[in-house]
């Protein structure tokens, strides 16, 4: 025998969906009329290397250690149907970090002085030597 819950009135549950959607619906505004602001690009920053998925993470300015060859940062289209075909497939040069294991997090560079660094989307709190390299002052 299954036990069921009672059923009450839609009322309160239309409610509660509702109120949990319109913070999404908030995001997906169209821009007023006459307004010829460009859309802010909203992709991910994710590097995909060595059969892993990386996201990017603010910090810039972390030590890098040997080269580790390359990785590729994907194509994303934020807003298709725009005219506009988005971002290309970007190439970089991924970079091992001191003490860091690369499957946890490694640095990327686009240009020969800007490295950035990008955590393993498997990563759910920085391990204590990452931490060291990002809390520098």
């Amino acid at each position: 025998m299954k036990a069921s819950l009672p059923r009450t009135g839609r009322g309160p549950t239309w409610a509660l969906l509702a109120a949990a959607l319109a913070p999404l619906s908030a995001g997906c505004t169209s821009t007023p009329p006459g307004d010829d602001a460009r859309p802010e690009a909203s992709c991910a920053y994710v590097v995909e290397y060595d059969s892993r998925t990386y996201l990017g993470r603010e910090e810039t300015d972390v030590p890098v250690g040997k080269s580790l060859g390359s990785a590729t940062r994907p194509a994303c289209d934020d807003t298709p149907g725009d005219g506009d075909d988005g971002e290309a497939p970007a190439l970089m040069t991924a970079f091992a970090l001191p003490g860091v294991d690369p499957a946890v997090a490694i640095a990327v560079a686009e240009d020969t002085d800007a490295y950035r660094l990008v955590v393993a989307d498997t990563v759910k709190e920085l391990p204590p030597e990452l931490r060291k390299l990002t809390d520098r002052s």
